[in-house]
């Protein structure tokens, strides 16, 4: 004869346990069951609810987008840095003005497309965060039995725009590297560290000489600074896990390095003209002055001096050469277009994608792909246009030799 079932077991195998959730309108009692191929894992699936009931869940079925997004953000988002959970946040409050106060049940696949499709057009980085924000935000919901599918799953990537950033050309960078000591300017440090060693500008403020290692070549990226109206606040740590990193020193980068005194290697590396830690106005002005002196260079011009009336300077010198303002040639750049120039330096030099995610910092390497990629196609369009311009001229030459072999055509007194 078979042995007693214990309470919970069913027919089918299956353990049952219940749990006390409330109390019905008749004042029974309202329990809620939980199901598991032995005890314990029906067990551990009771007290996983109970848990997450009491870390503040309200697992009720007409929750709203807007109230699981408030405990989403507070349960899975708690790790982000302070400095950074605006903008972390960000997505999730976009999302929430235009579906927050639908029940999550009721949300379908054609609402979230709609409200990504409302991105078309902006940066990559801006649609993909927002399409990543609404599949994390419903899968956690999924995971937590709040729905059965995640109906963000399969979103489709709106219509996008590359960013601004593009690689200094070649006399551009060799610009820099000729002139980056001038006296008329005290940001070329910055910008050397920036273009050869890839860092973002709030890695590069963050650098101190501590981090930096002369005898074997190499600088650790540890520190951060966080820029928020003004006030720079340094974080211990980059700006992801994936932050933290370890890059070579070029020898040109070391010397630039070494023309700093041993003496005033404590502290941070680049500091503003007073000799102060960086601010973000610090940086503008610098970056500002930097490109100013630059340009004046490359159209034969004295660096700009301090306390000199260089716009009738300037005018004096257009008028000697005969120069008008419409000829002068122009040079700009933003603190990204040279981490992209180091970027695409590591493509050119055929870095593996997997060591380029390391080397810039990235936390996906789906950043580091697309940026590959895009720098494919430009090689590619490079290697076509090069290759027509060379059939054009071979087809040419050819043609004049030809026309050479066989002889001008003689006129009709055959001469």
């Amino acid at each position: 004869m078979a042995g007693r079932k214990r309470k919970g077991e069913w027919p089918d195998g299956l353990i049952q346990v219940s749990l006390q959730i409330g109390y019905k309108d008749d004042g029974r009692p309202a329990r809620k069951y939980f199901y598991g191929h032995s005890r314990a894992e029906a067990e551990r699936k009771r007290d996983e609810y109970k848990a997450r009931l009491a870390s503040g869940f309200s697992l009720d079925v007409n929750m709203t987008v807007s109230q699981w997004i408030d405990i989403f953000l507070r349960t899975y988002r708690s790790r982000v840095n302070e400095a950074y959970l605006k903008s972390d946040e960000r997505p999730y409050r976009r999302l929430e003005a235009v579906l927050g106060r639908m029940r999550l049940l009721d949300v379908r696949e054609s609402h979230l497309q709609d409200a990504l499709n409302d991105v078309s057009g902006m940066s990559f980085s801006t649609v993909d965060k927002y399409r990543q924000a609404i599949q994390r935000l419903f899968e956690r919901a999924r995971k937590n039995k709040l729905i059965a599918d995640n109906p963000a799953a399969d979103l489709i990537m709106p219509p996008f725009v590359k960013g601004s950033h593009r690689a200094l050309e070649r006399w551009e960078i060799e610009l820099i590297l000729d002139n980056w000591n001038t006296k008329a300017s005290h940001a070329g440090l910055w910008m050397m560290l920036m273009l050869l060693c890839g860092l973002r500008r709030g890695e590069m403020m963050a650098l101190t000489w501590d981090a930096v290692d002369l005898v074997n070549r190499t600088l650790e990226v540890r520190r951060v600074a966080v820029i928020r109206k003004n006030r720079v606040k340094i974080e211990e740590r980059a700006k992801t896990d994936a932050g933290l990193r370890t890059l070579p020193l070029c020898k040109v980068l070391c010397d630039a390095l070494l023309t700093v005194p041993e003496e005033k290697r404590i502290g941070y590396v680049c500091l503003s003209a007073k000799g102060f830690p960086l601010t973000e106005s610090a940086y503008e002005r610098g970056a500002e002055t930097f490109c100013r002196v630059l340009e004046r260079i490359l159209n034969g011009e004295p660096p700009t001096q301090r306390g000199r009336r260089t716009d009738v300077e300037r005018k004096k010198t257009e008028k000697e050469k005969d120069l008008p303002l419409k000829e002068r040639k122009v040079f700009s750049f933003t603190a990204h277009d040279l981490r992209h120039t180091y970027a695409t330096a590591l493509y050119d030099a055929g870095v593996p994608v997997k060591a380029a995610q390391y080397f810039l910092g990235h936390a996906d390497i789906r950043i580091t792909l697309e940026l590959y990629t895009h720098l494919s196609k430009e090689r590619e369009s490079a290697s076509r246009l090069q290759m027509v311009k060379y059939l054009d001229k071979w087809l040419l030459d050819a043609r004049v030799l030809s026309m050479l072999s066989l002889g001008a055509p003689e006129d009709e007194n055959g001469l």
